[in-house]
C-alpha cells in the first residue's frame, strides 16, 4: 500500500512535523499475561522476522504502517504491554513515576468502564483531530457508548481483532441446496434484500435434516444449526443488557422489555427440536468442525477466526437471521473481552499530540492492516460473494452489548437459559434477582459520565 501523505486526511497535515522526534508511548492490554496471538494487540505480537498468528500478510501490513507513520511525522512508536487487566495500573504507575508518559491506551472493551470511573480518561468528542464521521472509527461503537455527550473510547479499524470475533453462521455449500450454486445465490439474495429472518433459518434447518438410521455412527444424523448453548441468541436480535437511552442520552438497563419477550418465544419455538445441535463452549470443537467436513452440518454458529479450521471446505457465511423484517438490520455480536479500544489517559503531557496520533493509528489501520484483513479472508473463501457477506453484511454490522462489561449473573444469557430449562420461560424471576446490583452499576456509571469534568 502506498500513502500520499500530500493528500490530505484532515484539515492539520501543515503540522505533521509537530511533535518529530519524540517517542508515543501506547500501554496496550492482552487477552493473557504474556502475548498470546492473535488476541493481543497486533503490534505488541508482530517481531520482524517472526510469525505471529495474525498471517504473513497483516504482519507485513502491521510493520509496513509502523514504517509510514515513523518515517512520515518523525516519531518513535512504542507500544507496551501492560497485561491482560493492568491498564489501570500502567497508568497509576504512571502517576507515580511520571517517567513513562502514556499517550494512548489500547484496553480491552470489558474493562474499560472502570477507567472512565476511575477518572482517568478524557473525552474524545468534538475534539480538533478526531472525526467519528470518518470510515476507519466504528460509528456502531460510537452511537452504543456516547452517554451525556461523552465518548471516552473507541474501536475501528486499527484493529481487527472485533471482526476476528464477531458470532457468523458458516454455511456448508455442499449440502445447501444438493450443493447448487443457485442454492447459495438464492440464501445470499434473502440476506441482500432483508429478508434472511429467523423463521427462514428454521425452514432451511428443516429441510437438512435427516437421520440415517445408524446409532453407532457418531454422524448419524445431519443438523440443520450447531451452536454453543451460550453463542446462538447473544445479541442476534439487537437485545442487550445495558445501553443508552436514544431519549435522555443516560445509561440504562435495556434488556427486560416486549423484545426480550418476542426473542424468548423464538428460542422457545427451537426447543429441542431435532435439527439443532449444541456443543459446550466458545472453542471449536473437535466433531463440530468434522461434522461440518463431512457434510452432516448446514449451518455452524462460530466466531469468524475459526474459519481455519475449515480450510479445505468450499463454505460460506452469513450474519445471524434477524428476528423478524420489522429489526430492520441484522445483529452481528463480538466479544467485549477481546475487542480492543483506544484512549487517551489524562495523564499524558500532551493532549494534541495524542489526539493527532490516535487519529493517526486509525486511518492508517484502514489503509494497511484492513486490506490486509480483507486479502486472509479472500484466501480462505472462494467467492466474492463470499467477500461480499463479510464486508457489507458483517462487518458492518457488528454490534456491542455495554453490558457484558460487568457481571450481573450474566442477564442476557439468562433470557437463553430461560428456554433450556424444561421449555418454560423463567426469565422474570432470573431477572428480578439480578437487578438490583445491574441497577447499582447503571447508576455508577451515569454518575461517572455525567459527572465529567476536564481536569
Amino acid at each position: 500500500t502506498t500513502i500520499n501523505p500530500d493528500v490530505p486526511w484532515s484539515s492539520k497535515t501543515d503540522i505533521r512535523d509537530t511533535w518529530s522526534g519524540k517517542t508515543l508511548n501506547v500501554a496496550c492490554t492482552t487477552w493473557y499475561d504474556g502475548l498470546s496471538a492473535p488476541w493481543c494487540t497486533l503490534e505488541l505480537a508482530i517481531k520482524e522476522g517472526e510469525e505471529s498468528g495474525f498471517g504473513t500478510c497483516i504482519d507485513n501490513a502491521v510493520l509496513e504502517k509502523q514504517g509510514f507513520i515513523e518515517n512520515t511525522y518523525g516519531v518513535k512508536l512504542n507500544f507496551i504491554n501492560a497485561g491482560k487487566y493492568s491498564v489501570n495500573a500502567a497508568i497509576d504507575a504512571d502517576i507515580l513515576a511520571k517517567n513513562i508518559n502514556y499517550y494512548l491506551t489500547m484496553p480491552r472493551s470489558m474493562t474499560v468502564q472502570s477507567m472512565v470511573a476511575a477518572g482517568y480518561l478524557y473525552d474524545l468528542n468534538n475534539r480538533e483531530f478526531i472525526d467519528f464521521r470518518n470510515t476507519y472509527y466504528d460509528q456502531n461503537f460510537v452511537n452504543s457508548y456516547t452517554a451525556y455527550g461523552h465518548t471516552f473510547f473507541v474501536t475501528g479499524n486499527f484493529s481487527t481483532i472485533k471482526n476476528e470475533t464477531a458470532s457468523v453462521l458458516f454455511v456448508n455449500k455442499d449440502i445447501l441446496g444438493d450443493g447448487s450454486k443457485e442454492a447459495t445465490e438464492e440464501l445470499y439474495n434473502l440476506v441482500k434484500k432483508g429478508e434472511w429472518t429467523f423463521d427462514r433459518l428454521v425452514a432451511y434447518c428443516e429441510t437438512a435434516y435427516s437421520d440415517n438410521g445408524n446409532e453407532e455412527d457418531i454422524f448419524r444424523y445431519v443438523h440443520g444449526l450447531c451452536c454453543t448453548n451460550l453463542g446462538i441468541y447473544f445479541n442476534f436480535f439487537g437485545s442487550t443488557q445495558a445501553g443508552v437511552s436514544n431519549t435522555t442520552g443516560q445509561w440504562e438497563l435495556a434488556i427486560n422489555n416486549e423484545k426480550v419477550d418476542d426473542i424468548i418465544t423464538a428460542i422457545l419455538s427451537s426447543y429441542n427440536a431435532r435439527w439443532l445441535k449444541y456443543y459446550s463452549g466458545y472453542g471449536w470443537g473437535g466433531t463440530n468442525s468434522l461434522g461440518f467436513e463431512k457434510d452432516k452440518i448446514l449451518f455452524l454458529s462460530d466466531i469468524l477466526k475459526n474459519v481455519d479450521s475449515l480450510k479445505d471446505k468450499d463454505k460460506g457465511i452469513v450474519p445471524f437471521p434477524m428476528l423478524n423484517k420489522e429489526q430492520g438490520r441484522y445483529y452481528v455480536p463480538t466479544s467485549n473481552q477481546l475487542t480492543i479500544l483506544m484512549c487517551i489517559p489524562k495523564t499524558t503531557q500532551n493532549r494534541e499530540m495524542s489526539e493527532y496520533f490516535m487519529d493517526v493509528l486509525c486511518w492508517t489501520g484502514e489503509d494497511y492492516t484492513m486490506k490486509a484483513y480483507i486479502e486472509t479472508k479472500k484466501e480462505q473463501f472462494k467467492d466474492d460473494a463470499d467477500i461480499e457477506m463479510i464486508t457489507e453484511y458483517i462487518i458492518p454490522n457488528i454490534s456491542y452489548d455495554a453490558g457484558e462489561c460487568v457481571e450481573w449473573d450474566e442477564l442476557l444469557p439468562s433470557v437463553k437459559n430461560a428456554s433450556w430449562a424444561d421449555g418454560e420461560n423463567k426469565f422474570d424471576e432470573v431477572y428480578a434477582s439480578a437487578e438490583p446490583d445491574a441497577l447499582k452499576t447503571i447508576a455508577e456509571w451515569n454518575a461517572a459520565w455525567g459527572g465529567y469534568t476536564e481536569e
